[in-house]
């Protein structure tokens, strides 16, 4: 017997959580089934540029704008029909659109939706996810809180299931530097998105300096709307020698990156399993977040992480000043950094993961 065909349904093939992590899996699941990725956008030939011209032929470009989508379905629909998948993953709003159709079509394609926040990020967004969960065959999510959010919401038929979001398995040790409190070094890296409170983060760098804490911090990402807005921030600050823009950055180039800091901050409003988040505890990075999403799921406040809560300026300076006893205080940063390396040392790749839950199908 052949090997299944697997389509796997998504947006845009560029930087972000759900599509590095797709990419990360990429080689696995092309030996293992018979594999095409749908985009309903671009693929950026960079990110995809480390894989073998035999992974680079999987990937399928409909790029044209959402409004066209009831002029193009046909033509979607169509592409699917002559692929004949066995399994259908189907990942964000609009390839749950897609994929709800077609299981409409094709009743015996295992249809599998996708989720990945505890949230909905429009109307859109909700109505097409929802849609998908009571469609589907199989429910994966990438967390533990967004399973929850799923199954206590609506009440799913299909079973919900975790797929473990890390992307590499974690190094043999902890390469993190000791830390030296006179030049404290802090990256976000992550989308520069409204939902990701960097506005908060920049006032965060202004408050521990005030505090004659020499800190700096350096933004990894690409702008969702909010670089204008941050730049002016740091410029009624006086920060503009202290926060610095630093773009795009690949996969490969992450495990580098980390070496080179002390803390990633991460101060979201919402977050499914905030995957830069977990992927800095794998090295040993400690990571001042806000617990939302999976993180207090993976994380522990002055043991593995160090946690802010931003609900009021008591709290706030509250929470600064962990901050400031984590930096100050001998040993209690290499004991957070140990614990968090040592809560991740043995986890699941994504690969892995997701290929146990096809294979059950």
């Amino acid at each position: 017997m052949g090997r299944k065909r697997l389509l796997y349904i998504l947006h845009n093939v560029q930087i972000g959580g759900v599509e590095v992590a797709l990419l990360s899996a990429i080689p696995d699941l092309n030996r293992k089934y018979d594999l095409r990725v749908l985009a309903l956008g671009r693929v950026d030939d960079q990110i995809i540029s480390n894989l073998t011209e035999d992974e680079k032929s999987v990937f399928y470009s409909f790029d044209f704008k959402p409004y066209l989508y009831p002029f193009r379905v046909t033509q979607l629909l169509n592409f699917i029909a002559d692929f004949n998948p066995d399994l259908m993953i189907c990942s964000l709003w609009r390839a749950s659109l897609l994929g709800t159709i077609a299981k409409q079509f094709h009743k015996k394609i295992c249809f599998v939706s996708f989720i990945h926040s505890s949230g909905f990020a429009h109307a859109l967004d909700r109505f097409f996810s929802v849609l998908a969960i009571s469609k589907a065959d199989k429910i994966l999510t990438d967390s533990e809180a967004t399973s929850k959010f799923v199954t206590s919401n609506f009440l799913p038929k299909a079973p919900v299931h975790v797929i473990s979001f890390c992307t590499n398995p974690s190094p043999d040790q902890n390469l993190i530097a000791p830390l030296n409190p006179h030049e404290i070094r802090l990256l976000f890296l992550g989308r520069l998105n409204k939902v990701k409170n960097l506005t908060l983060t920049v006032e965060a760098i202004a408050d521990l300096r005030s505090r004659n804490m020499n800190v700096t911090l350096d933004i990894y990402g690409k702008d969702d709307g909010e670089r204008s807005i941050l730049e002016k921030q740091i410029e009624a600050l006086a920060l503009n020698d202290f926060v610095h823009f630093k773009g795009e950055v690949y996969a490969a180039e992450k495990l580098k990156i980390f070496k080179q800091y002390n803390f990633l901050i991460q101060l979201s409003s919402r977050e499914g399993m905030a995957m830069s988040v977990a992927e800095a505890m794998q090295h040993g990075l400690v990571c001042i977040v806000t617990p939302v999403g999976e993180i207090p799921n993976y994380a522990t406040d002055m043991e593995t992480a160090i946690f802010i809560d931003v609900s009021n300026k008591e709290k706030w300076e509250q929470s600064l000043d962990k901050v400031e006893r984590v930096i100050h205080v001998d040993g209690i940063y290499e004991q957070i950094s140990s614990a968090c390396y040592e809560k991740f040392k043995h986890v699941k790749t994504y690969s892995d993961s997701l290929i146990d839950e096809l294979e059950t199908l």
